[in-house]
């Protein structure tokens, strides 16, 4: 009798347990899962192989559409390096629900390192990779709809890898593997800085000192040319324009006296000429 009221005490205690909202969503389970076996105990023989044999169908129907139907994710996802990407996830929640109690964590295989958690409406980031601290986030609002897709900022090369979405409902749960591929970054339009080479550089710069010393030259020629040019009109134009300078009459004509055919001659800077004029002395 005594026993018997120990064991009813005991499955009170569970049951308070169980209801509790503090209650983290894999002790929920794992204590469901004891508390089923042990009803199956407390029973008789046939009750107990009737209900062996439920339990047996509902778990083995439970892990089924955990890998198949419950939780769908794509076999892999392509993520460019150095931008957002989303790494797709859902659930059928008609048939899990979804509540307060709900939980979906997001695991590297590689590692089983978590890399984003959320469960009691909230996110539960204290074990979190460091790797994706401040990069990761869920969709909340889509979450009573079935979306527990995850959003990775900042791609790196390392997050390539595989990852899988565990969701856990009060009736369901499950999971799915997809993986992660990160693509390079498209190079830029113009390159940002092009190194020429040292030899390339010397040959351009003899070659640069060479064209403007040629340069140079031709300009003084062309400037001397010129020069010369303008000196030789400058001196035609004076010597046209200076008066001839001619001899006076008081020094060819010694005496009024003489009458005749006389010598005269004009000399001029530039040409000497010779003629012979009469000189006719007026009284």
């Amino acid at each position: 009798m005594q026993t018997e009221r120990a064991k009813r005490m005991d499955s009170a205690g569970e049951e308070a347990s169980l209801n509790s909202p503090e209650l983290p969503w894999n002790q929920l389970y794992l204590k469901r899962r004891i508390q089923l076996r042990r009803r199956v105990c407390f029973t008789g023989p046939a009750a107990a192989a009737v209900t062996g044999v439920l339990a047996i169908l509902i778990l083995a129907a439970g892990s089924v559409s955990s890998d198949s139907e419950f939780v769908k994710v794509p076999s892999s996802v392509n993520c460019t390096e150095g931008q957002d990407c989303i790494l797709s996830c859902s659930f059928n929640y008609r048939a899990g629900g979804w509540d307060e109690k709900s939980a979906v964590i997001w695991r590297r295989v590689e590692t089983d390192r978590i890399v984003h958690s959320y469960y009691n409406n909230r996110d539960q980031l204290a074990d979190q990779f460091p790797q994706y601290v401040n990069r990761t986030s869920l969709f909340d609002s889509e979450l009573q709809r079935g979306n527990a897709s995850l959003l990775l900022r900042r791609v790196r090369e390392e997050d390539a890898g595989e990852y899988k979405c565990f969701v856990y409902t009060l009736r369901l749960y499950g999971s799915g593997l997809t993986e992660v591929v990160v693509v390079p970054a498209p190079p830029t339009t113009a390159p940002a800085h092009v190194t020429v080479p040292s030899s390339d550089r010397h040959a351009w710069w003899v070659l640069g000192a060479v064209l403007l010393a040629l340069c140079v030259i031709a300009g003084l020629g062309v400037g001397l040319w010129l020069y010369k040019k303008h000196a030789g009109c400058c001196r035609k134009s004076n010597l046209a324009s200076s008066p001839a300078q001619a001899v006076p009459l008081s020094d060819v004509i010694e005496e009024p006296s003489e009458v005749g055919p006389l010598p005269c001659t004009a000399q001029y800077t530039q040409f000497n000429t010779s003629s012979q004029n009469e000189i006719v002395t007026l009284n």
